[in-house]
């Protein structure tokens, strides 16, 4: 199955547990991989051990807040391989997911004002190719909802209706836009966590077990591949059946 070799992919929302375990992944099969990071110094230092494992990513220090900024990466990438192909926005914000109201104005400005930047930014070259993959990743919270929680389930809401609208716009170019919705995957979040909390999640887990990042990478690999060039629109949950 050809997947994302000699791919152009760009994944947004910065480092965390599953943007490490997708750049490995896509790595593995080819990829070329660009991540966009607005911390400079994390950023420097996580390149630097990707390298001492021969893992090479070009990162961009960039607020995806800013439009004219997202526009001017996304043209510095086209102009240096002439092809992008892959968008993955990967939100980092799990810890956003609590303070209530007082995240509610950085949570639209990264989830949603910042993916709606990527998405225009990227897929304007996409459409010169007639091909691309553009991911979207939101939160199973804003699939069941949760009490004290509007605010994050809002957003992440707003996340599926976006990717709606431009499955709808880019379909005619030959371009898929989907929505992965990790449930309880194993993170710095969680590992602060009790036992008896972990214990209490898993129960309500039909597989028993906290998911990996490297389950959500793999979704995200299959979704960018040509096998899956009729899938679009859709949320693949990826929860171990919680959603049942």
């Amino acid at each position: 199955m050809r997947r994302a070799e000699n791919k152009v992919v760009v994944l947004s929302g910065g480092i965390d547990a599953i943007a490490d375990a997708t750049i490995r992944r896509f790595a593995s099969v080819g990829a070329t991989i660009t991540l966009l990071e607005p911390n400079e110094d994390k950023s420097r230092e996580y390149q630097k051990n990707l390298k001492r494992e021969k893992i090479y990513v070009d990162v961009y220090n960039v607020n995806i807040t800013e439009f004219n900024r997202v526009e001017s990466v996304a043209s510095q990438i086209y102009s240096q391989y002439k092809h992008i192909d892959i968008l993955i926005n990967n939100p980092n914000t799990i810890r956003l997911n609590s303070g209530g109201s007082e995240n509610w104005q950085l949570l639209i400005e990264i989830s949603l004002s910042g993916l709606l930047n990527c998405i225009k930014a990227f897929s304007y070259y996409m459409i010169k190719g007639s091909w691309g993959r553009i991911i979207n990743t939101t939160a199973l919270l804003g699939l069941y909802g949760d009490i004290n929680q509007a605010h994050y389930i809002s957003v992440k809401n707003g996340v599926l209706g976006i990717s709606k609208i431009w499955t709808s716009e880019l379909g005619k170019y030959g371009i898929t836009v989907n929505t992965v919705a990790p449930g309880y995957i194993e993170n710095d979040y969680l590992t602060q966590s009790s036992q008896a909390v972990l214990k209490s999640i898993k129960e309500k887990i039909p597989l028993q077990k906290i998911g990996k990042p490297e389950d959500v990478a793999e979704v995200y690999l299959f979704l960018s591949s040509d096998k899956a060039g009729y899938i679009s629109g859709n949320v693949i949950n990826v929860d171990g059946g919680y959603m049942l």
